[in-house]
This record gives structure tokens, sequence and C-alpha cells, in this order.
């Protein structure tokens, strides 16, 4: 388990399955997390459970929960390059009510300086839609800086949107927020 100063990643449980369902199957939430409602979603609860329970081939994904427990959403990475040292990144905050209140943020640090420490890795990247702005500026308060954008890559609600490719680096994070807060207790 993971503790951030506001958030806790830890792994998945059966019981965390119900409110994954409910959140996956959310368009507001699909809307700003991927930007692909209802393309990528409209799971039954069988397939979130094999989702998040049973994993895939190198994606990792662990539950977030605020420092009282409480499971807001879901954070994880995949695309592993081991040569380059280099994973892929997303997270959804399902719960609304903690919209807008940097448990996000919190949440992103607390995961990336792991990465870095942890798993040595030397560049985190994401991505989101251009109309995401509430997300790209919280990704830029962890230190991500925009790298790219792919005209129209994204085909939201009827429109076509640009998507935008963010990176970090581990000596860009560490200058910025060190490794202290860092806290990691069992097993993740």
């Amino acid at each position: 388990m993971l503790k951030g100063n506001k958030t806790i990643i830890r792994a998945v449980e059966e019981d965390d399955i119900q409110d994954l369902y409910q959140w996956y199957n959310d368009q507001e939430v699909n809307l700003w997390s991927s930007g692909a409602w209802p393309l990528n979603t409209l799971h039954n609860k069988e397939q979130i459970a094999a989702k998040f329970l049973d994993g895939g081939p190198d994606i990792y994904r662990y539950s977030l929960l605020t420092e009282n427990e409480q499971l807001i959403g879901s954070i994880g990475f995949k695309d592993i390059n081991v040569p380059a040292r280099s994973v892929s990144i997303y997270i959804v905050i399902g719960n609304k009510s903690y919209w807008g209140k940097g448990y996000g943020t919190d949440a992103l640090i607390t995961f990336s300086r792991f990465l870095f420490t942890q798993w040595n890795f030397h560049r985190i990247s994401l991505d989101t839609w251009s109309e995401n702005t509430r997300a790209i500026y919280a990704y830029q308060k962890v230190g991500f800086k925009i790298e790219g954008r792919q005209r129209e890559a994204r085909f939201v609600l009827g429109s076509y949107h640009d998507s935008i490719l963010m990176g970090l680096l581990r000596n860009e994070f560490l200058e910025l927020h060190g490794t202290k807060d860092y806290k990691v207790t069992g097993n993740l």
C-alpha cells in the first residue's frame, strides 16, 4: 500500500468491483477520463472484475482511496518499455465529489514517486484529450510537460479532438517533489 498526503493506493479488492463497475459505466466519468463514452465502456460487472482482479499482460491496476480509506477511483500503469525504462500511466477519479480537490494530484505524485524510485523508471507518459483542461492542469502541477499533439485523434460526442501527449522525466520529478513523504506498507 502506498500512502500520500491525501490518498492511499492499494491492490484492487473484490469489494471494490461494484464502485468500479458504476464508474466505468458512468457517462460523465468516462467522458473526462478517456473521452470515449460509450465506445469503450458499458462493461458488465464480470468484465470489470476480470479487468481489475485478473489483470492482463503488463497492465497493473490499483484502487485509489482517500486517507480515510474511502474508494474514490483507480490508478495504474501499462506499456512498459524495459530498455528505455519508460511506462504509461492512467488515473480515474470515479467519485465525482472528490473532483477538483487535489486527490488526483496527490495520487499522481505518490504513484510517480513509486514508479521512479521503486520500479526505477526513467520516464512516465500519459495522454488525454484537448478539452480535458482540468486534467492537463493537474498533470502539469505534478510536473508533466506537453510533448505533442495528435490532431483529431479522439472522437468525443460526435466531434474530433486532439490527443495531448504528456511526459515526465525522473530528474524533473525528483527536483520538483523529491522523495519526501513516501510511505510503503505491505505489498502493492
